[in-house]
């Protein structure tokens, strides 16, 4: 059975969904939630309300990344969420080859792009080449909102 609930944040409402194996997704601008009645899963929230509140550097919850289907991807989230830790920037190139495929930053920007679980896994911590910021589903000001938060000065 999935729960979702809206959390407010310092950089606005997110929409999360839990599922039976863990977060499963948070949507950076709270868009429609899925069908049935909200339900918190308190564990999260709390860990997220910790975060922004600068208590929490690591989550401990569980995440599911099982709506990411391509092996490349998966381990691009995978390496992301366990190797870049709070307070630290990685470069899309970096980040490729950290998780095995050096020369696919494109990729490694495309994933970014379609992350499931923005927050949690961090890909506010990626940053284009040279230490520009690149882009962000939740918009840049979002993005240098978390990095300010972490206290990375881009």
């Amino acid at each position: 059975m999935t729960h979702w609930w809206r959390q407010p944040t310092p950089v606005g409402e997110l929409t999360v969904v839990a599922g039976p194996n863990g977060l499963c997704e948070i949507e950076l601008h709270g868009p429609t939630p899925p069908d049935g009645d909200p339900e918190r899963d308190e564990s999260i929230a709390a860990e997220l309300d910790e975060y922004f509140a600068r208590r929490r550097r690591r989550f401990t919850v569980p995440v599911d990344l099982g709506s990411v289907t391509a092996v490349f991807r998966r381990r691009v989230l995978e390496t992301l969420y366990r190797d870049v830790p709070y307070g630290e920037t990685v470069s899309y190139g970096e980040l490729a080859v950290m998780a095995g495929r050096p020369g696919a930053a494109r990729a490694v920007g495309s994933t970014m792009a379609t992350n499931p679980v923005p927050v949690v896994v961090p890909c506010h911590r990626v940053l284009a080449a040279g230490g520009r910021i690149g882009g962000y589903g939740g918009g840049l000001r979002m993005k240098r909102a978390l990095l300010a938060l972490e206290r990375v000065d881009v």
